[in-house]
């Protein structure tokens, strides 16, 4: 009997010690969802402040004489071909050598208003409604036949074209401003 109580405390004693039994291996899972990178932390960067560049003043004088001749030919070209278009009273062609703000000015009822108050077109009893009255009752008249003694730079894409009266006195006869490579007659002053 004293065989068969060691037995089995022998037996209790192997079942009691025994090992936990080892996990089944699991399969790894797969994520179809992207996974965040975590930025790295970058240094801040120097700020520099913005330049503004300085606007250079147009100094006529620099003007060579090259350029100023050239442009003295090609404005006393137009003036010429300006007088041509007057004569013939071809109101689109002499439309199509303005800019936009002087087609603008000139044909503002308070422009044409002001106009419209000089003696010579009061006694004629006419009054500019439109541009194209500006034309006929006022550039007609007075520049058919003008000429170009003269050229002032104002800056490089702006010039004053002159003409030099018989008392030696030089007058402004068209304010021009080129636009990509046409001179076109300007409003400003």
């Amino acid at each position: 009997m004293r065989r068969i109580a060691r037995i089995t405390a022998a037996i209790i004693a192997v079942s009691s010690c025994s090992t936990a039994p080892e996990p089944l291996p699991q399969e790894p899972v797969i994520s179809t969802e992207p996974v965040e990178a975590v930025p790295e932390e970058k240094p801040a960067e120097a700020v520099e402040p913005a330049t503004v560049p300085e606007t250079v003043p147009f100094d006529p004088s620099t003007v060579s004489v090259e350029l100023k001749q050239a442009t003295f030919f090609d404005v006393r070209a137009l003036i010429q071909g300006l007088n041509s278009i007057i004569q013939a009273k071809d109101y689109e062609a002499w439309s199509s050598a303005l800019t936009g703000d002087y087609k603008a000015y000139y044909s503002s009822t308070e422009t044409l208003a002001k106009i419209s108050e000089a003696p010579v077109l009061k006694r004629q009893g006419i009054a500019l409604r439109t541009l194209q009255d500006y034309f006929i009752h006022v550039v007609y008249p007075s520049r058919q036949n003008d000429r170009v003694d003269d050229i002032e730079f104002i800056d490089a894409n702006r010039i004053r074209a002159i003409t030099i009266n018989a008392k030696g006195e030089r007058l402004v006869l068209y304010n021009l401003e080129k636009i990509g490579d046409t001179w076109k007659i300007a409003t400003w002053r």
